[in-house]
C-alpha cells in the first residue's frame, strides 16, 4: 500500500480518537471507537498482519461495539457533566508519551527492508532467525500446511492459550454485567430494628 494512504488512515485515527474523547453522546462515542478499530484493522492488513487485522475487526469493531451499545441502552446515552480536572496535565502527559513512542520507532528498521537483522537468514550472533526457522521447519515439525496455524498453535501455543483465556474471561465479565438481575430494595436500619422487634414479640 502507498504511504500516502497509510497517512490518511492515521489522520482518521487521530480524528476518531479526538471525537470519541470530547463528544457528550455516548452512542456517538461508541460508533466513533468502532470506526477507530476498523481503520486500525485496515492498517494491520496493509502492513501484512492479516490475522491481527481480522482479530481487530471482529473483536474491536464488532463484539466490543455491540457490548458497548447494549450497555448504553441499559444505562443512558448522555455522559455525566463533570468539570475537567488536571486537563492540561493530561494533555502534557499525552504529548510526552506520543513523543516517546515516535522516538522509539525511529530506531526500528524500515518495513520490508531485506537488509535488516530481522529479515536476514542469520542473526548478528550467528544463529538462525525465528522467522527463517519457522519457514524451514513448520511443516516438518507440525505436519500442518498452514504456517500461521503452526506458529499460533505450536510454536506459540502457550501464548495463544493465555490469549484465549483472556478473551474468555472478558466475555464472561461482559455476560455478568449485561445479564438482568433483580435487585432487592435496601431496607433502612430503623425498619430492620422494628422488624426484628416485631419478630421477637
Amino acid at each position: 500500500m502507498h504511504p500516502e494512504v497509510e497517512v490518511i488512515f492515521f489522520i482518521f485515527l487521530i480524528i476518531a480518537a479526538l471525537i470519541s474523547l470530547n463528544v457528550k453522546n455516548l452512542l456517538v462515542a461508541v460508533v466513533t471507537l468502532t470506526v477507530f478499530s476498523f481503520v486500525s484493522a485496515l492498517l494491520y492488513v496493509a502492513m501484512g498482519a492479516v490475522d491481527v487485522g481480522f482479530t481487530e475487526a471482529v473483536v474491536g469493531a464488532g463484539v466490543t461495539g455491540v457490548f458497548f451499545v447494549v450497555l448504553i441502552f441499559k444505562t443512558g446515552r448522555k455522559s455525566a457533566e463533570k468539570k475537567p480536572r488536571f486537563q492540561t496535565g493530561n494533555y502534557v502527559v499525552l504529548v510526552i508519551f506520543c513523543g516517546l513512542l515516535i522516538f522509539g520507532s525511529l530506531s526500528l528498521p524500515n518495513r520490508g527492508d531485506l537488509q535488516s537483522n530481522l529479515n536476514r537468514e542469520t542473526s548478528p550472533a550467528g544463529t538462525s532467525n525465528a522467522g527463517v526457522h519457522y519457514i524451514k521447519h513448520a511443516y516438518k515439525d507440525a505436519h500442518t500446511p498452514n504456517m500461521v496455524t503452526v506458529t499460533l498453535a505450536d510454536y506459540r501455543g502457550y501464548d495463544t492459550l493465555w490469549e484465549t483465556a483472556v478473551i474468555f474471561t472478558a466475555a464472561l465479565v461482559c455476560f455478568l454485567l449485561l445479564r438482568r438481575t433483580r435487585l432487592q430494595p435496601m431496607m433502612d436500619p430503623a425498619d430492620k430494628k422494628e422488624e426484628s422487634a416485631a419478630g421477637a414479640a
